[in-house]
């Protein structure tokens, strides 16, 4: 029958059930034009995935090429890591920096732990011997003792009573005062100057220590204020850490209290401090910044086990308005501990911007086991003349620092220096002016000693760049 001829192997002839001859003809050469397709979609998959492994081998045989692709890729998947980081603010305006300058008399370092605690540091006393430097100071500090009624608000602890009521004999204090503050300057002395009346008029008791890099010398304010001036070699040191840190460690060994608050000439200060630091650390809030916090937990659980670099953590801007824990920073900051990090590593993981002391700073700490937080008593101020900017402070905060968009300018830059405070500050050492330090990616401490004569204001152990900083950076 019918279904045994469809079956069959045998040729049959055609039937009404069959299709007409043209409709067989077109089914066969559609098939045949199906499978050309086929052939050539296959074609072309296997040249693509030859490309993707030729180009895979090729990013695998340059290191910092396949890094800065995977970076790329992470910040596409997860949103950009550091550029949310508030930038120091440029002290300098947009003006070039000044110069290094050779001391007169060239004397090797006294030690890891020396500090020039003359009141003023001038042109005559540049180059002459430290004085030995103090005891180091414990390495843990104990929480310091509750204020009596009345005390000041810079932290000056009331003896305790003892037990059954007698008042113990007061000993000697362990820091002077419950805060220094560290003015990194290169010049605007208008702002200065203003900046350290306003200190003096809200903490009278605390010792304000001014560090020039390079720039005006402020030898006669300080005589008049009663702080310390102590002019370093122009470096830069904003982007390079090496000279950044060692100069924040001496003024935090000049200095002598419990915490050191760093600011910078753009900043304002509007009272006394009220919400206390709670943290080894602390600045400006910026939300949704983050790091690259793998190689920094692993050099901090050395320290300290089982540590982890908290997201809130990564969030405490550390630019002018920030405080640190003196002991930490004797401890971080030291040359041995700035030498531990491997700085070229962060740099090619990261970019250039890893040197910038906003960068720098959170890493050195954390790989100590130190904990930074916001803080609540430094607020941003970018649009708006009397609102912070969004989550970064409150707007009666005890220090506010001020962003680029600032309605008129950063005001402490807008002021003028007064004919009656002239002589409160000089001009830029003109030896200061023989080499251009304005550049990144370009710190050498052999070059350092032969301009200056020594490695006052910067570390004194070595370090060299590698070259793929090099080659990604060159003539920065």
């Amino acid at each position: 029958d019918d279904d045994w001829l469809k079956f069959s192997s045998k040729p049959h002839p055609p039937t009404a059930a069959d299709p007409p001859l043209r409709t067989r003809t077109r089914l066969r050469e559609g098939g045949a034009m199906s499978t050309r397709r086929q052939r050539k979609l296959q074609t072309l998959t296997c040249f693509f995935w030859l490309v993707s492994a030729i180009s895979c081998a090729v990013l695998l045989m340059h290191r910092s090429t396949a890094l800065r692709v995977l970076r790329a890729g992470y910040q596409l998947a997860y949103g950009p890591q550091e550029e949310k980081l508030v930038p120091l603010s440029d002290i300098q305006d947009g003006l070039e920096p000044s110069n290094p300058a050779p001391f007169k008399n060239k004397q090797p370092r006294a030690g890891n732990a020396d500090v020039v605690p003359a009141k003023a540091v001038s042109e005559d006393s540049m180059g002459s011997a430290r004085p030995p430097p103090p005891p180091p100071p414990p390495a843990e500090v104990s929480p310091p003792a509750p204020a009596a009624a009345g005390a000041e608000a810079e932290g000056t602890a009331a003896p305790g009573d003892a037990a059954g009521g007698a008042v113990k004999a007061p000993g000697p204090p362990k820091y002077v005062a419950k805060y220094g503050f560290y003015i990194h300057a290169y010049n605007m002395p208008a702002a200065v100057i203003h900046q350290v009346r306003q200190l003096k008029k809200f903490f009278p008791r605390s010792p304000v220590y001014i560090m020039s890099d390079g720039g005006v010398r402020f030898d006669g304010l300080c005589k008049a204020e009663n702080c310390t001036f102590m002019l370093c070699p122009p470096a830069n040191d904003r982007w390079h850490p090496w000279p950044w840190f060692r100069r924040m460690y001496d003024a935090a060994v000049s200095l002598n209290t419990e915490f050191l608050i760093m600011l910078e000439p753009d900043n304002t200060i509007h009272g006394p401090i009220t919400r206390q630091p709670k943290h080894d650390a602390g600045g400006l809030r910026v939300p949704g910044r983050r790091f690259n916090r793998e190689y920094a937990e692993k050099l901090a659980q050395e320290v300290k086990p089982g540590f982890k670099w908290k997201e809130e953590s990564m969030e405490a801007g550390l630019c002018g308005g920030s405080y640190y824990r003196t002991a930490a920073v004797l401890d971080a900051f030291s040359d041995e501990s700035i030498s531990r990090i491997d700085w070229n590593l962060l740099g090619e993981l990261c970019t250039k911007e890893v040197y910038s002391s906003d960068f720098a700073m959170p890493y050195a700490l954390t790989a100590r086991g130190y904990e930074m937080w916001p803080w609540e008593d430094a607020a941003q101020m970018e649009t708006s003349t009397t609102k912070p900017k969004a989550g970064s402070g409150p707007a009666d905060a005890a220090i506010k620092h001020y962003g680029g968009a600032y309605p008129g300018g950063k005001p402490t830059y807008n002021l003028r220096v007064k004919p009656a405070d002239e002589k409160l500050f000089k001009d830029t050492l003109s030896t200061h002016k023989q080499f251009n330090t304005n550049c990144q990616v370009c710190y050498n401490l052999k070059t350092y000693t032969e301009r200056f004569g020594s490695d006052q204001c910067t570390n004194h152990l070595p370090f060299k760049y590698s070259k793929v900083m090099k080659q990604r950076y060159p003539g920065r």
